[in-house]
């Protein structure tokens, strides 16, 4: 009779110990998602900000080119002028 206690006890701590493990497994694997959804989001910051970067050059560009062009209007019509 003095056995079933013990035996008792190390079922409950068997249990204790395969529920931990288990456990343990599903952090892991949680961890692991975790992990791919930061890169993921890293993926998209790094990506939203050479979009805005590209799309700023590219604004800045244009800016650049439509003063071009009106400087050439401009130059155009005094020669046109001239004549």
């Amino acid at each position: 009779m003095a056995k079933q206690p013990d035996d008792l006890v190390v079922r409950i701590l068997r249990q204790i110990q395969a529920t931990l493990a288990d456990h343990t497994k599903q952090f892991k694997h949680i961890d692991e998602r975790f992990e791919r959804m930061e890169q993921q989001f890293d993926d998209v910051h790094d990506g939203m900000i050479t979009a805005l970067g590209l799309a700023s050059h590219a604004n800045v560009r244009d800016q650049g080119l439509q003063r071009e062009i009106n400087d050439i209007k401009k130059r155009l019509k005094r020669l046109e002028a001239k004549r």
